[in-house]
């Protein structure tokens, strides 16, 4: 990840500036500057965020399989007690709180992406707003204004990689907590020490 892809972008970034800063201006720097901060602290911001929606969604779909898997493997004591109806019921509102996570978790995601596409929008309409200032005012051509519109847009290809990467390893590492916690568990009951092999 680093050497594929926040290097990159860290290079692309620092190009990117100083050809707009060379060209037509500091004004133009600073946008930029201030667009890849803004989008970098939201993406971060609110993949943190939604985590609690996917530990949450995990957490309901490991109960309904539980759920499903005790029951299925205790069926003789199901049906001897006609409590099949209680157990479908219970089956099923643990999925449809699975099914509330995992809205909330595609909802968040959804604000996100909608978020990252506003910022990148916004900085985009400022800088084309700059250069047909410059390009009213003869500062600037409309070579210029075609160089700045380019840029920008060549800049927010790899922004959107870079955010999708962190989101999916965000995504990962959450998903594979209940392993490490299963991992980290100590045995309780462990043999004493000179202990012999059990023997058939």
């Amino acid at each position: 990840t680093m050497l594929f892809n926040i290097l990159p972008t860290s290079l692309e970034l620092g190009m990117v500036c100083a050809v707009l800063g060379y060209t037509v201006g500091p004004q133009f720097v600073a946008t930029t500057m201030v667009a890849v901060v803004l989008y970098t602290t939201y993406t971060v911001g609110v993949t943190q965020w939604r985590t609690k929606f996917r530990r949450r969604m995990n957490l309901m779909e490991r109960r309904a399989a539980q759920h499903a898997v005790d029951r299925i493997l205790n069926y003789e004591t199901v049906k001897y007690f006609g409590n099949e109806a209680h157990e479908v019921t219970g089956y099923n509102g643990y999925l449809q709180q699975y099914s509330r996570a995992a809205e909330q978790a595609q909802q968040s995601l959804s604000m996100l992406n909608y978020g990252q596409n506003l910022i990148i929008s916004v900085a985009l309409t400022v800088m084309m707003y700059l250069a047909v200032s410059g390009v009213a005012a003869g500062t600037m051509t409309v070579g210029d204004l075609v160089l700045v519109n380019t840029l920008l847009l060549q800049l927010a290809t790899p922004l959107n990689v870079l955010g999708m990467v962190w989101r999916e390893v965000s995504q990962a590492l959450t998903d594979m907590e209940n392993m490490f916690a299963i991992l980290a568990q100590k045995a309780l009951v462990k043999d004493r020490p000179g202990a012999r092999e059990y023997v058939w």
